[in-house]
């Protein structure tokens, strides 16, 4: 149905920005505005989610139960790896039962909730698929599926209040993400759509602008308000599961980079499309900056500090070599456990046809 574009891999970049400045308060800055900026990370995450899935299963929709089951090992397996990698450093000694029981409640680093957020919405993206189907060969579909986003409301709003997985953080704690799921819909609502929506570049690049100053506004608005405005609606006012304020300023962020790239594409060989190509090759690799960031933020620069006794007087330097670090230092780690993981696996796999 789509090829994979530039700007999927691009807000990928930028949510996994926003994650790491979130989660550098205290260490980088102290501005609670600028934590706040960044509120609108995981929620992107999920949108680009339900975008790439629906377009994904449109390609070949035989057999989801088999794509969603590969689509949960293929975070598994890394996320096994980083809880143990985690876990022996934290822990100065292999201890099985401390890193089974990390593993189990995703918590060997505050970001895996997310690993369990993914997998539970992986389980539930097929049978949202099949109504999204079901919906295209009817004469009411939009009505089929404006009704289904009722229901994903009504249910959304049941599981972010009265659920809880494990005692496990945020939306991985909350059947099926609670709020999230409201966002996984959209984005599979717009993937199923995106393809009829026809503007020239000048139009594209007008409707980046106003979605870029509405998303500045919003967040100007909700970092003041605060979320009062959702206490009138029936989600909560949470940060993660997001209060329906977090959600609209992800799909305001998200408006702007789409249609920043279509704007964009009337510079087809020029500086900014090789930039965006820089970009979208780090936004490729996000898994593993997820897994990994807090690995070098928590553990990595710590001890280096206290081994050498430097300091970075200069806070931008400071944030330059730290954001440097946690994203190509993930990279060389993805680059290493893939290697091993093949490796490994040819000769698995030779001892194998030997016998």
């Amino acid at each position: 149905m789509n090829a994979r574009t530039k700007w999927v891999d691009v807000a990928k970049f930028m949510a996994i920005i926003a994650v790491m400045i979130d989660h550098t308060i205290g260490i980088l800055y102290s501005d609670g505005y600028i934590q706040f900026f960044s509120f609108y990370s995981v929620s992107l995450f999920i949108l680009i989610m339900g975008i790439t899935t629906m377009w994904s299963y449109s390609k070949n929709s035989y057999d989801l139960c088999k794509k969603s089951l590969n689509k949960c090992l293929k975070i598994l397996r890394p996320y096994a790896v980083a809880t143990i990698i985690y876990s022996i450093f934290s822990d100065r000694v292999f201890n099985f039962e401390a890193i089974l029981n990390r593993f189990i409640h995703f918590n060997a680093s505050p970001p895996f909730y997310y690993v369990l957020l993914y997998i539970q919405l992986v389980i539930i993206s097929p049978l949202l698929f099949y109504v999204f189907k079901i919906a295209s060969q009817k004469k009411l579909g939009l009505a089929i599926e404006s009704i289904a986003f009722l229901v994903v409301l009504g249910i959304s709003s049941l599981t972010t209040n009265y659920s809880n997985i494990l005692g496990v953080y945020g939306g991985g704690g909350k059947l099926f993400g609670g709020t999230y799921l409201i966002l996984l819909y959209l984005g599979m609502w717009f993937g199923k759509y995106c393809n009829r929506i026809s503007v020239n570049s000048i139009i594209a690049g007008i409707l980046s602008a106003i979605s870029c100053g509405c998303a500045i506004a919003w967040f100007y608005f909700i970092s003041h308000d605060f979320f009062k405005i959702d206490a009138k609606i029936p989600f909560g006012y949470g940060l993660n599961p997001p209060s329906i304020s977090l959600g609209l300023y992800a799909i305001l962020v998200a408006a702007t980079l789409y249609f920043l790239e279509l704007f964009l594409k009337r510079f087809s060989n020029g500086l900014p499309q090789k930039l965006m190509d820089k970009i979208a090759f780090i936004g490729k690799h996000t898994l593993y900056i997820f897994l990994y960031h807090c690995f070098f933020l928590n553990i990595v620069f710590p001890r280096v500090s206290a081994m050498t006794e430097m300091v970075i007087g200069n806070w931008w330097i400071k944030r330059i070599v730290y954001f440097t670090c946690m994203i190509a230092g993930s990279m060389l780690i993805e680059f290493i456990l893939e290697r091993i993981h093949n490796i490994v696996f040819v000769a698995y796999k030779s001892q194998k046809e030997r016998e």
